[in-house]
Parts: C-alpha cells; sequence; structure tokens
C-alpha cells in the first residue's frame, strides 16, 4: 500500500470512529447527578476563564452534547458549535436550539474564513488527535489577532491501551492519545505561534469520589472553586485542566 493510500485509509477511520461515536453522547439531563454537577462546575470555570464579551464571535469546535457552546451563548458570545458527525450536530441543535450556528466540521479542514472568530474552545478533543500541531495550526488560523483559544483536556491522565477484539491491536481507552500537564500543553500552543496564558486545575477527584459535587452544587461559585483549589493544593489529583492562550499576530 502507497504513502498515500495508507494516509486516505487512516483519514478515513478516524472519521468514521468518531461518527459512531456521537451516537453514544448521553445528554447532559441524563449524567449521574454527582458527573452532572461537577461538569457543570468545570464548565462555569471554563466560561469564567474565557472572560467573553457581548456580541463576541466563539467557535465551540468538538461541541459534543452541545452543553458549553450553550453555557458560552448565555454568556453573551455568539456561539457556532461545531462537530464531525452530522448525527452529533443534529443532537446539539435538539438539545440547545438556541445556540447561534451549528456546523459539520473536521478540526484538520475547517470551512472558516482566516481571523472569522474572537475564541475558539477545543474541551475535552486535544487528547483526541493524532496530529495535535496540525490542528493547532487549524483553529489558530481561524482566531483574529489578540483572540484566543481555549483548551481543556485530562490532567495527567494514564493512558490505558485495550487490546481490541477485532483487529487484535492495543486501542487507547476512550481514544485518548496524548497526557497532559501544563508545561506540555504550553509547549504545544506556543509551537504554533499561541501564547500560554491563564490555567487552571478543576475538579479535584477525591471530592468527585466521595459524591461532593452533587451537594455542593448550590454553593456561591466562590465558595465551590475555594474548597476544590484548597484540596487540589493539599492532595493533588486534579481530573481537568484549562489552558488559554492569545493570538499575537
Amino acid at each position: 500500500m502507497s504513502h498515500s493510500a495508507a494516509e486516505s485509509r487512516r483519514l478515513q477511520d478516524y472519521r468514521h470512529h468518531y461518527r459512531v461515536d456521537a451516537e453514544a453522547i448521553v445528554d447532559p439531563q441524563a449524567l449521574p447527578p454527582t458527573r452532572r454537577a461537577s461538569e457543570e462546575r468545570r464548565f462555569e470555570a471554563l466560561v469564567r476563564l474565557l472572560r467573553l464579551s457581548a456580541g463576541e464571535k466563539l467557535l465551540d469546535m468538538g461541541c459534543g452534547s452541545g452543553w458549553l457552546a450553550d453555557r458560552c451563548q448565555r454568556a453573551g458570545a455568539q456561539v457556532w458549535a461545531a462537530d464531525i458527525a452530522f448525527s452529533g450536530v443534529a443532537g446539539a441543535r435538539a438539545r440547545y436550539p438556541k445556540v447561534g450556528h451549528f456546523q459539520v466540521a473536521d478540526v484538520y479542514h475547517l470551512p472558516f474564513a482566516a481571523g472569522s472568530f474572537d475564541a475558539v474552545v477545543l474541551s475535552e478533543v486535544a487528547e483526541h488527535l493524532e496530529d495535535l500541531q496540525v490542528a493547532l495550526a487549524e483553529v489558530g488560523r481561524l482566531l483574529r489577532p489578540g483572540g484566543r483559544l481555549l483548551v481543556s483536556v485530562p490532567y495527567r491522565e494514564t493512558i490505558v491501551e485495550h487490546l481490541c477484539i477485532h483487529c487484535n491491536r492495543l486501542t487507547p481507552a476512550n481514544a485518548h492519545l496524548h497526557s497532559f500537564d501544563e508545561h506540555k500543553l504550553a509547549a504545544c500552543l506556543r509551537g504554533q505561534g499561541l501564547v500560554p496564558g491563564a490555567f487552571l486545575l478543576v475538579n479535584n477527584k477525591a471530592l468527585e469520589l466521595i459524591g461532593l459535587p452533587r451537594w455542593t452544587r448550590t454553593w456561591p461559585y466562590w465558595a465551590w472553586r475555594g474548597l476544590d483549589r484548597l484540596s487540589i493544593a493539599l492532595v493533588g489529583r486534579p481530573a481537568f485542566l484549562g489552558m488559554l492562550a492569545v493570538k499575537t499576530s
């Protein structure tokens, strides 16, 4: 098989994988109470990190259920929610019809003009990408000078591989290919001319194990975030890393 044919097959495989994966997206309303509360807080922290202004144009690439896109819309942004699978985008539109725009799109080949957006979000996307640098270059192309890219990823994830019963090859669990900490993620962003800035570590795993997010969901944000930060400082084990980067030119 030639190199070009092998590349074509690989690209076809990932597109097929995520189209199938879209069928398994869980409606946020159907999540277990602790998981739902934890995700609500994480999305709140990410939206606060973005510091959106009314009317800013934002692309949520890899929008999944559409939940974060809806949060950004409610924060005042004009939102384009995009994903690779038509069924996934249709599901997000059905759940959150007030989000302004929906688009079927591939992160490696985005159908938008350069400088179209004030902000782009990659939430739980980067860890799945075979060619992360190509994807970061493509989303960076869409940002205006001074625009922001927000990347959210699992923190220092231990990637476990399982033997696939179909192809007899080791396959990473959850289709995660990369594990990140703040230093590795910052280096990846710098490699595409994006300047890393503020970041946060969020959702202490120990608190989640005892179900605390469920019981603190009515707390004011500052109280929950203070407890989350303190527990991470004392025992570590944050579940997620969020990092903001700026396009300087």
